[in-house]
This record gives structure tokens, C-alpha cells and sequence, in this order.
């Protein structure tokens, strides 16, 4: 198959594609194609639009110099306010063109484009180049990793609606601007967007992807965070009564069949940010599992209250800003204590009853210390908040704690000094 042209494979290729038996045979037949290098024709298929619009440029090596080229001059001369924009065309041109080259067996030719113009590439794209410039013959492209990316995918480029008029208008104008036309409507996908053009700073910041920047419509698609729907268990066996206690005592009035507990009639709720149940394969919980589950938490269920306060508490710091050091939980579990290595203290209130502030320094002077509410009448009535955050320390805090009876936090930090609140 190495001997006959490639517009040739691509056309019997695009014939194959939509089922045209019948020209295809003929054009086998005119081609003198044997069965098994029929069987073998495997072109990129991205590659065929390209052979077959304009095989004839295309197949002149140094089209493609020429044409990069230009293309580089033209953003080199453009204004700084499209300039930044268009230079974002440059790679995904250079790596089809090299591809191009190859795929025309002008495998020379490829290795000096790519020893010209690659070192002149973006610094982030160099270790992908690194990784192209293994592919030295066609063969090779369907094996190299990036190349195939390359040839299946569209690279995304964003330009304002000004740039895109300039880049248009080039386009027009230079008669050996085919090899570039035809690499941007079939590798190549140009998001025109509304506004001034972008700086060189604020294309950086989303420049360098593998394929291009991201999509604009990429942030709309919903991210799916939740927990998976639990187990449905609602179907639990009915405590059956003891027969022989009725046998003994046929007078004795009959004990009521155990009510199921309203919380296992429930069905579990379903997060609305949960992904779909068969995202992960699990398996189906058996009959059984699912009575032994039932068994296990009714076991385990007990109902809190004053009396019965929780014994093992979880709690998660989110967007703390600092790392927090230790912690210390009072003994009725209502507040939390939290030190940082910014030497911070923080309290949160682990009930309904937020924390109140205390007096200025000129109120307090006026309140009765005599007065047995005098804690009381020292805090603020509307300066009420779930956290606060409490200064006094030089240095991280090692260790917090509460005293019995919820009056008094004492620390200790770094800075060689307990302090108490």
C-alpha cells in the first residue's frame, strides 16, 4: 500500500465510510487495491477532509513553511488588542501542519518545520512537542498518543469578534492561506465572543490546555457532589408473637404486634446533587442484607437528649484559611474550641443559641459586680453570632480547653504564655 497515492486510500476510505459498494468496487479494481491491503486501510478520519479539499496544495512541502509563515507575520504586525488573541492559532496550526507533512510522507521536510518553528512554541507546550516529535512516519501517528488526540479532537481557541474579522480578512487576502483554511475548518474550533479583545495576561491565565482553552459552556454542565441514594430498607419482617405464651395463657389478652419504627417506613431522601445510582456498579443488597442492616441500627439507635448527650462528635473545618492545631469540645457538647497556627482561637456554638459579645470597656465600668446576674448583664443582647474569634496569643496554639463549667477557656502557645478567656 506504500506505493499508491494517499488521496487515493483517502477516497476508498470515505467510500468505505458510507457504504458505496458499488464505486468503490470499480475504483478498487482501477487501482489494481488487493484484499489484504483493503483490509489494512485504516487513515485517520479527520485526516481525509483535509487530503481531499485541497490534496493537491497540500502536497507541496514548502506550502507549509511559507504559509506558517505568513500566518506568524500577520499576528506579529497585528495590534497588541488582537495580537495576544491570534498568537493562540500558532500551535495547533504547527502541530497539524507537522502532522500534515508526515501524512504526505515528506518526513524531512516535517523534521525541519519541527526543529524551525518548534522552539518558538509557548514554554508549557514544549514536553507535548517532545512527545510529537517520536512520530517520524504516518505508521507511527496511529500508535503516538498525542497525535491521535490531535487528529480526533478540536482544539478551542477564543477570539473576540474583532479578531476573528482580522483573521478573516487575512484569510481572504492570501492566496496560500489554503493549507491554514482548511487546518481551521476541520481541526480547529474558533468561540467568537462579545467585548474587547483579551490581554496577554488574561490569555496565559487559561491558555496551555492539551486541546485548547475551555469551553465557555463548560462551567453550565452540573457537577454532581453528593452521596449516592442509600439502600432502600424499608421492608423489614414482623415480630411474630410467642406462640407458646399464648398456648399456656389463652386468656391472657395478646400482645400487640410491634409497630415498624416511622423512621424505616421513610424512604431515603434522595440528594438533588447526588450522581445517578449506576454511576459506580454496586452491587444490590440481598433481602437479607438489608434486614440485617435494619437490625444493626436498631440496635445501635438511641435517642439523644440532655440526659443522653452524644458520645463521638464529627465536625469538619471548611475554608478555614488557617491550620487549625487543636481542639476541645466542652463537657455538654454545646461549644467548640479551635487553635491556629496564626495564633487564633476560635469558638463555635454546636447549638440553636448563638454567642453573645461582650460590653465595652465604658459599659462594663457600669454594671453591679455584686449582682448575682452580673455575667449576664456583661454581655450584649444583639450582638449575637455562631463563632467567635478570640486574639491574645503571639505565636500557634497547642492546646485549648474548657472548664466545667463552661466560664473560662484556657490556652497555651508557642509563645511561652497561657491565657485564659
Amino acid at each position: 500500500m506504500g506505493d499508491k497515492s494517499t488521496p487515493l486510500l483517502a477516497v476508498l476510505q470515505l467510500l468505505r465510510k458510507y457504504n458505496l459498494k458499488g464505486t468503490e468496487e470499480i475504483l478498487r479494481k482501477e487501482a489494481s487495491l488487493g484484499d489484504i491491503e483493503y483490509e489494512t486501510l485504516d487513515l485517520p478520519e479527520v485526516e481525509i477532509a483535509s487530503i481531499l479539499t485541497a490534496h493537491h496544495t497540500e502536497s507541496d512541502p514548502y506550502s507549509y513553511e511559507f504559509a506558517y509563515e505568513s500566518l506568524k507575520k500577520f499576528i506579529e504586525n497585528s495590534l497588541d488588542i488582537y495580537k495576544y488573541e491570534l498568537s493562540t492559532l500558532l500551535y495547533p496550526v504547527f502541530v497539524h501542519m507537522y502532522l500534515l507533512l508526515i501524512l504526505y510522507d515528506h518526513n524531512e521536510h516535517a523534521i525541519k518545520f519541527l526543529e524551525k518553528f518548534g522552539p518558538e512554541q509557548e514554554d508549557y507546550y514544549q514536553e507535548d512537542l517532545a512527545k510529537l516529535s517520536i512520530v517520524k512516519n504516518k505508521e507511527q501517528i496511529k500508535g503516538n498518543e498525542l497525535a491521535e488526540i490531535y487528529s480526533t479532537n478540536k482544539f478551542e481557541v477564543q477570539l473576540s469578534r474583532d479578531a476573528s474579522s482580522q483573521l478573516k480578512r487575512f484569510l481572504q487576502e492570501q492566496k496560500s492561506s489554503t493549507v491554514i483554511i482548511n487546518i481551521i475548518n476541520n481541526h480547529i474550533q474558533i468561540d467568537v465572543h462579545d467585548g474587547p479583545g483579551r490581554t496577554q495576561a488574561q490569555v496565559r491565565a487559561t491558555a496551555g490546555g492539551l486541546l485548547g482553552e475551555a469551553a465557555r459552556n463548560e462551567n453550565r454542565t452540573k457537577v454532581f457532589y453528593g452521596l449516592l441514594k442509600e439502600p432502600d430498607i424499608q421492608v423489614l419482617p414482623v415480630p411474630v408473637e410467642d406462640e407458646e405464651e399464648t398456648e399456656e395463657a389463652p386468656d391472657k389478652p395478646k400482645k400487640k404486634k410491634a409497630k415498624k419504627d416511622n423512621i424505616f417506613m421513610k424512604k431515603p431522601k434522595s440528594d438533588p446533587n447526588a450522581p445517578p445510582n449506576d454511576r459506580i456498579p454496586l452491587p444490590e443488597l440481598k433481602e437479607t442484607d438489608k434486614i440485617e442492616k435494619v437490625k444493626a441500627l436498631r440496635a445501635k439507635r438511641v435517642q439523644l437528649g440532655p440526659d443522653c448527650l452524644p458520645s463521638i462528635c464529627f465536625y469538619t473545618l471548611l475554608n478555614s484559611g488557617h491550620t487549625a492545631i487543636c481542639a476541645d469540645i466542652c463537657d455538654d457538647s454545646t461549644l467548640l474550641s479551635v487553635g491556629f497556627n496564626n495564633s487564633t482561637i476560635k469558638v463555635w456554638t454546636l447549638t440553636p443559641v448563638r454567642l453573645r459579645g461582650m460590653k465595652s470597656a465604658e459599659k462594663l465600668q457600669d454594671i453591679d459586680r455584686e449582682a448575682g446576674d452580673v455575667l449576664v448583664r456583661m454581655m450584649e443582647e444583639k450582638d449575637r453570632d455562631t463563632c467567635r474569634t478570640l486574639y491574645g496569643h503571639s505565636g500557634p496554639v497547642y492546646k485549648v480547653g474548657f472548664d466545667q463549667f463552661k466560664t473560662m477557656l484556657l490556652s497555651c502557645s508557642e509563645d511561652s504564655t497561657s491565657m485564659q478567656y
